[in-house]
């Protein structure tokens, strides 16, 4: 009996000792608003590092300087748990715009929206982690890595090197060579005046309106290619492939799906 009892009463203190933590979530219900201007007349290079939120950049022809108007959503109690700069060394401008966001949130997780108006003959350097991203008019190179989320980019004159984690991805209107790396997600490309290179996991294809050739080495989705003055060349896992109106096409594999393929001027090959 003495025994039970003892039991008893070591299983009721162990449990009434042992506690559960529920998380109380936490909500970005406070927004602020930053206005940044630099003078960017004698830079050359902007290199951006963002975390979370929209990025809007636009590059004007008669702007001297670099203006960032960002919209800052965090949490009430954590207001200032955020970084924001606009600095210059040498002729390189610096945009970095981190908040942190670990822990249970309800609703929108803690962002920075970026606006950013740029005279249009500086170079990008973009490192984004999600959000939606919109580059316009700009008249010089650019690179971006981004981890997820829409991408947008148009009117450019100058090379564009993209490497996309994930999420839809439309560029149109560009003057110089393009080169894509992609996980996943929609690729949309129109009026490219130079070659284009893309390296894609999954998600459909869209190119239209090439002046130079194309490579393509895709794992799955849809291929759609038209109007492309030079060589077509097209590594395919899975997905239909429709190609019309192209100086040549080079298919070395075309694995599973249909193949549509109308107007090839030159050289026209398929292999396994």
């Amino acid at each position: 009996m003495k025994l039970a009892q003892s039991l008893f009463f070591i299983t009721a203190a162990t449990l009434l000792s042992g506690c559960i933590v529920i998380a109380t979530p936490s909500h970005a219900n406070y927004h602020s608003q930053q206005k940044l201007i630099i003078d960017g007349q004698a830079l050359t290079l902007l290199a951006i590092e963002t975390g979370a939120g929209l990025l809007d950049i636009t590059g004007s022809d008669t702007a001297s300087d670099i203006t960032l108007v960002a919209d800052i959503y965090t949490d009430k109690s954590h207001r200032d748990n955020y970084q924001l700069e606009l600095t210059t060394s040498g002729q390189s401008g610096y945009l970095l715009a981190q908040v942190n966001s670990s822990g249970f949130w309800q609703g929108e997780s803690p962002h920075i929206d970026l606006k950013v108006t740029i005279p249009s003959h500086l170079m990008l350097k973009v490192n984004d982690g999600s959000g939606l991203v919109n580059i316009s008019h700009i008249n010089n190179a650019i690179e971006i890595k981004d981890g997820s989320g829409e991408l947008t980019i148009k009117d450019i004159n100058g090379d564009l090197d993209i490497n996309d984690g994930s999420g839809s991805l439309y560029v149109s209107g560009v003057i110089g060579n393009v080169v894509i790396v992609d996980g996943s997600g929609k690729i949309e490309l129109n009026d490219l005046d130079g070659n284009l290179d893309i390296n894609d996991g999954s998600g459909s294809i869209f190119a239209k309106g090439i002046s130079g050739r194309a490579n393509i080495d895709d794992g799955s989705g849809d291929l759609t290619v038209r109007n492309v003055a030079g060589l077509v060349t097209i590594n395919d896992g899975t997905g239909d492939i429709d190609v019309a109106k192209a100086g040549g096409l080079n298919i070395i594999a075309s694995g599973s799906g249909d193949l549509r393929v109308e107007a090839i001027k030159g050289v026209f090959s398929v292999g396994e």
